[in-house]
């Protein structure tokens, strides 16, 4: 866990939302937080109610958590603010635990209990899949699911403000050949998502250099018998498109077997837990980011970072990084529609059209459009992991 989060642990059960008075109710307990109003207020059945499904428990507690945290500190700075005319954004979370078929429940009780009227932020395109069907059934929108996987986005009902994996991987292969490495081996998960993300990457390959490609079987300790066939022939680079921990394993087995494969990967990987997790092993790792940089001089010249950084230290203390930073630019995203289509006409289908109709969305110094489709972004910069465990460009 984080130290600037250890103030959350409350916050590991599965269930959590956002009070309009910026307080976090959880199985009765109201916790305040900080920056924001300490008043327990009840729900309201005014409340804007969006459900959120991410890990919050398991090896990828940490990311869903800072999902869930970046959107939180917007809403509740807008609501404090009065911003949505007296209406109020209620955020309830549920632990999906990494796990699809949990994903489908907490999506069915989102919907039928909760009575959302929108979707918000999931982790994935696996434990975003089964939500697809529900969402079309019930005239709903799917906003924000951190995925660049074509088996989500390519769905009328789901919007999005990140770049594709396959805008993600051009940039990657066209980069490494100006390096003169074209032999790829591509990793992927062996399910339903991972095969779609392994044709979305494969596509940025020139016919004369189609890379091997090696399943992983997702939620699995991979061991030196995983990597014996890329170890026996190895690429040029591997181009990953699986969790942190896939890499991490991978770059572990190959530097004590004393090969030295560098590794690209898309933006899944999760590159702050990749470099906090393996650090030193994962150094010169290359990761294309969806998002700018949560540090550094943009943090000054960029209002709407700068914006966010500044929020969530209000709300927890915490310090912005790629994943937080992607979720606050959604939940800000989100404030501007439901303003544009007037909060207080707020509704499952109203909200849906009003994404459908967002056009051109200028977040003070981030940039959104989707006039063109129902992804607003298409922005990718490549970073590497360098020393101090930071990314750089």
């Amino acid at each position: 866990m984080k130290p600037s989060l250890k103030w959350l642990i409350i916050l590991l059960s599965a269930h959590t939302l956002l009070t309009p008075a910026g307080v976090f109710a959880q199985d009765g307990v109201s916790v305040p937080l900080k920056g924001f109003a300490a008043t327990n207020v009840p729900n309201s059945p005014n409340d804007i109610v969006l459900g959120q499904s991410v890990p919050l428990t398991g090896s990828n507690a940490d990311i869903g958590r800072d999902m869930r945290d970046g959107a939180l500190a917007v809403f509740a700075k807008a609501n404090a603010s009065g911003v949505l005319g007296g209406r109020k954004i209620r955020l309830v979370t549920l632990d999906n635990a990494n796990n699809r078929v949990r994903a489908l429940e907490n999506t069915k009780q989102l919907l039928d209990s909760d009575k959302v009227v929108a979707l918000f932020g999931y982790n994935s395109a696996t434990t975003s899949l089964d939500a697809l069907p529900l969402v079309k059934q019930n005239s709903m929108a799917m906003f924000s699911p951190f995925t660049g996987s074509s088996s989500a986005r390519n769905h009328p009902n789901v919007f999005t403000i990140r770049a594709s994996y396959e805008e993600e991987a051009a940039k990657i292969v066209t980069h490494q050949k100006s390096l003169g490495a074209t032999k790829a081996v591509i990793f992927y998960y062996d399910d339903e998502a991972g095969k779609a993300n392994l044709e979305s990457v494969a596509g940025a390959f020139e016919a004369t250099s189609k890379p091997r490609a090696l399943a992983i079987k997702r939620n699995t300790k991979l061991d030196a018998s995983a990597f014996a066939a890329v170890l026996k022939d190895p690429p040029h680079y591997v181009l990953a498109t699986t969790q942190y921990s896939v890499v991490g394993d991978f770059l572990k087995i190959a530097t004590a077997a004393g090969a030295n494969i560098p590794v690209a990967a898309v933006s899944f990987v999760n590159p702050d837990e990749l470099a906090e997790t393996y650090g030193d092993v994962a150094r010169g790792t290359i990761v294309s980011q969806v998002v700018p940089a949560p540090r550094g001089s943009l943090l000054i010249s960029n209002a709407a970072l700068k914006d966010c950084a500044a929020t969530l230290a209000a709300f927890s203390g915490a310090k912005l990084n790629y994943t937080s930073l992607e979720s606050c630019l959604a939940a800000k995203t989100l404030v501007r529609v439901i303003q544009k289509v007037g909060a207080s006409r707020v509704t499952r289908v109203a909200l849906l059209h009003g994404l459908e109709g967002a056009g051109r969305l200028d977040l003070d110094g981030y940039v959104l459009n989707f006039s063109k489709g129902n992804s607003g972004s298409s922005f990718v910069d490549l970073t590497i992991l360098s020393r101090g465990n930071h990314f750089s460009r």
